[in-house]
Order: structure tokens, then C-alpha cells, then sequence
């Protein structure tokens, strides 16, 4: 995903990172439209200018990220200052990339970041063992977070606050999660709201909006977008059939 807010260099970017055979599944302007489709597609690496339009920059929007999803990042920017470097490097992108660049210098900033990323993991994962951190979460776990999920469509729902319902640490609960149910919590939130939804489009008289408001989605585009992918069709259509 590329998160930059020049459209001539966002282009630029998906072009060359489509050339070197990545799929490029979203791009965005400001962080409140990344913070989304980062939610929406969970790509495995974010190519992310420092400075970005909206009330947030990107080291801000990087933290954000980080908080709730295991995904790369390369950071891209113009300003090579020492303070902005300091503040990039306090979030650990896995690569930092200055403009102009070029296509050589993005290739390896890529490749690199996602061999970093993929080396850290790794050893996250063996010293989880060596821990002794193997246990899968119980049914009952599972429920918990499915009760809590339900009670909260309205709301917006973190992994910490589906880990604190299953009563386990933050850190291991996105893997162990998707060990159990094969999905991420994410797919998971995304497939209540949109089952909740579905009941609301066939037994009330609820508004789309009111509805996609309801299941936890900020307008009706966010909601019709969801919606769609999932199902394969509208809210309206869906009450139509």
C-alpha cells in the first residue's frame, strides 16, 4: 500500500512497485483513508511518506499502524533532517527511502524492508517458543471475544480491546487468533458487522446509513465499500433480493 500525498509521486510509486511485481492494493492521501484501507486490505508492506495532508504525519500514522497490525513499513520523505530521522527510527520502519528516489533505490528499500521484516518475525516467533508461548486460545476465549464484538458494533474496535476480552496479552493474541478461527481480527469484526448488517437490511426499516453507522462504519461509502467486498453486492441490492 503507498500512503503519499503527491499525486504524480503516488503514481509514480504504483507504477514502479507493480513493475517489480507487487500488488499494489490501495492508496491514500491522509491517514484517516490509510488507517482504513490498512484495516480493509492488511498489506504486508506500507510505503509511507513522512509528511502527508490531515492532522496527523506519517511517523504519527506509522505508530498507529503498528499498534493494531504486523506489517512492514518503509518510511519516504524529502526531509532528511536529524529530528525527522530521530522521530522515524523511534517506530522501527523496516527501510527509509529519501525522494527524489529512484527506481533501483526503491526496489532494494522494498526488498530490504521486507527481508527485515520477515528475519524479525521470525525471531519473534522463536523466542515465543524458546517462552514457552505456544497454547491456542479455547473455545471459550473465542466467545468471549465474539460476545464482546457484538455489544460493540457501534464502536470502534482495537485488537487490544479483543485481547483484553480474551484475557491474554495484546502482543500474541493477533496470531493465536488466527490460528483458532483461520481468520485475522480484523476478517473477524468485518464479517459480524456485515451479518448484523444483513439482519438489519431484512428486518428493519433502518436507513443504510443508519445501518452502516450501527455496525461501526464512519459513512456510508466505508460501509458500501465493505459491504460489497464481502457479499459481492450493495446494501440496497442486498434488501431488494
Amino acid at each position: 500500500m503507498v500512503v503519499e500525498d503527491e499525486r504524480i509521486v503516488s503514481r509514480d510509486l504504483e507504477r514502479e512497485l507493480t513493475k517489480f511485481g507487487h500488488d499494489v492494493v490501495a492508496t491514500a492521501q491522509r491517514a484517516d483513508d490509510a488507517l482504513y484501507n490498512v484495516k480493509l486490505h492488511e498489506p504486508d508492506l506500507v510505503v509511507l511518506d513522512i509528511v502527508i495532508d490531515g492532522d496527523i504525519d506519517g511517523v504519527s500514522l506509522a505508530r498507529k499502524i503498528r499498534e493494531e497490525f504486523d506489517v512492514a513499513i518503509v518510511f519516504l520523505t524529502s526531509h532528511a533532517d536529524e529530528e525527522t530521522v530521530e522521530r522515524a527510527s523511534a517506530v522501527r520502519p523496516n527501510g527509509y527511502l529519501v525522494k527524489p528516489f529512484t527506481p533501483d533505490g526503491l526496489r532494494a528499500s522494498v526488498e530490504t524492508a521486507l527481508s527485515n521484516y520477515v528475519r524479525a518475525q521470525t525471531e519473534l516467533d522463536l523466542r515465543r517458543v524458546a517462552d514457552g508461548d505456544t497454547n491456542d486460545l479455547s473455545l471459550l476465549q473465542v466467545q468471549h471475544v465474539n460476545d464482546f464484538v457484538d455489544k460493540h458494533f457501534d464502536q470502534d474496535i482495537s485488537i487490544a480491546d479483543m485481547a483484553e476480552a480474551a484475557g491474554i496479552s495484546v502482543a500474541s493474541f493477533s496470531r493465536k487468533f488466527k490460528q483458532k478461527t483461520g481468520q485475522s481480527p480484523y476478517q473477524f469484526v468485518v464479517e459480524r458487522r456485515i451479518e448484523e448488517a444483513k439482519r438489519l437490511l431484512r428486518h428493519t426499516d433502518m436507513t443504510i446509513a443508519e445501518i452502516g453507522l450501527s455496525v461501526g462504519y464512519a459513512n456510508q461509502a466505508h460501509f458500501t465499500t465493505a459491504f460489497g467486498k464481502l457479499t459481492g453486492i450493495t446494501p440496497a441490492k442486498y434488501r431488494r433480493l
